[in-house]
């Protein structure tokens, strides 16, 4: 059934819209000043858009109001981590005591500042979901995100395999010090941009189901095939396997039964992955696959030693933020010459920072926000809901064994299109324009 779209969508979308587009520029926001850049923006476009925009904010709908609750608590109990006095008695505030002769901060976090300042940082990503919901609810505004978001991804990953191709290794203007010769387009790690690589592609897939044209869809497409090559490119090994799990996720959730062709050729197109990387001179990616390096990875001693801090502190955590610092205190020999910021693992550097409970309780809420695009994705087949969903579960997916979540960047897209799955109201047609000459509106078919 058509979708009407109008001319222009609502100024508050655009702005949001532009804020999403603009956050992989500066090293995907993944920098204290471009970073809080980046929440300033958010916040600002919140203000307005609680002064402007009529209707709620807030979605109405139970699971969306348990998400935010769930954030609340965890955002109130990275305050209580950061107040003064109730850690006091911690053997690194009594060092410190000692080697100063004041009395410490003595805060339950290690790392206070950190913990004060990620706390911005996650209640900059709440805002980017609040935003989604309340500002992506016109049909016009949600086909524009689509559409931007996929040309802009398939726009970077041209940009990353251009990089390759020549042998320049840069970002912008700066000369790459980490993963020279793979495809990052203007993120410095190669799994965030596999992922944020493979949301391009859902979008690029989803724009082609509405096109009504052959050649436009066939447009589509072709974008949507430069992202995945950007993708594979990256060499991400399980970057690459999240994002076949969203596509895959991308196909099933929709109305009626499974969709077997696209199943079939999605597929088909991980059969041949290898084989290209092997014919373009990339055959060390095969070799990366192998059993032995797959479990000589550094990352299983990080998880040992990560646990091993869990169990120091299980209920009030060490402080949100403070896994560099406290990664040198835990390290054994077999990591003692590794240079290590993340835990490689969302849900186990979220349980070391925030304790068990209220990391248990951070993961619920984002796992709600995916169950819920993706049941609406399940029950209407509307395209945005369907994108947020793959969107989530390849997030979701490679955040396990890695920290892709934690770049603001992918975090942020994520967060904007889940919030914008079950938006505030009912996503609305709104009053169509006539076709030129003809009484007829103009619009979108669905895919």
């Amino acid at each position: 059934m058509p979708v009407p779209v109008r001319d222009r969508p609502e100024s508050g979308a655009v702005a949001l819209l532009l804020l999403v587009l603009w956050a992989p520029l500066p090293l995907a926001s993944n920098r204290p000043w471009s970073a809080a850049l980046l929440a300033v923006g958010l916040f600002a476009l919140a203000a307005w858009a609680a002064a402007r925009t009529d209707g709620p904010l807030v979605p109405r709908d139970g699971l969306a109001r348990a998400a935010g609750a769930l954030g609340l608590v965890v955002l109130a109990w990275v305050g209580v981590q950061a107040a003064p006095g109730l850690g006091a008695g911690a053997q690194p505030w009594r060092d410190m005591a000692a080697l100063t002769g004041r009395a410490p901060w003595g805060s339950l976090s290690m790392t206070p500042w950190e913990t004060a300042a990620d706390a911005v940082r996650l209640a900059a990503y709440a805002t980017a979901a609040l935003l989604g919901a309340a500002l992506l609810r016109e049909a016009s505004c949600r086909v524009m995100v689509m559409r931007a978001l996929a040309l802009w991804v398939a726009t970077l990953a041209a940009y990353a395999l251009a990089d390759l191709a020549s042998g320049s290794y840069r970002i912008g203007w700066m000369d790459k010090w980490i993963y020279q010769d793979v495809a990052t387009a203007t993120f410095v790690n190669r799994n965030a941009w596999c992922v944020y690589a493979g949301i391009g592609a859902a979008a690029g897939l989803l724009a082609a189901g509405g096109a009504a044209t052959s050649r436009t869809r066939r447009l589509w497409q072709g974008g949507a095939a430069v992202c995945l090559l950007g993708a594979l490119f990256s060499e991400s090994r399980w970057g690459l396997a999240c994002v076949a799990a969203g596509l895959a996720a991308l196909a099933l959730l929709r109305p009626g039964p499974p969709p077997w062709r696209a199943l079939l050729t999605g597929a088909g197109a991980v059969a041949a992955a290898p084989l290209v990387m092997w014919a373009t001179g990339h055959g060390r990616f095969l070799g990366r696959l192998e059993p032995a390096t797959v479990l000589g990875d550094l990352r299983w001693d990080l998880y040992r030693v990560t646990l091993d801090a869990i169990a120091a502190a299980p209920w009030t955590g060490h402080g949100l933020g403070s896994y560099p610092v406290l990664y040198h205190q835990v390290r054994d020999p077999a990591l003692s010459d590794a240079v290590v910021f993340h835990a490689h693992a969302v849900p186990l550097e979220l349980m070391a920072e925030l304790g068990v409970p209220a990391a248990l309780a951070l993961m619920a809420a984002y796992g709600v926000l995916v169950w819920r695009a993706a049941r609406r994705a399940r029950a209407t087949g509307e395209p945005l809901a369907r994108l947020a969903a793959a969107a989530g579960i390849m997030a979701g997916l490679h955040g396990l064994l890695d920290f892709s979540l934690q770049i603001p960047a992918l975090a942020v897209t994520v967060l904007v299109l889940l919030g914008a799955a079950c938006p505030a109201t009912p996503p609305s047609a709104p009053a169509p324009r006539p076709a030129r000459g003809h009484g007829a509106p103009a619009s979108v078919p669905a895919p």
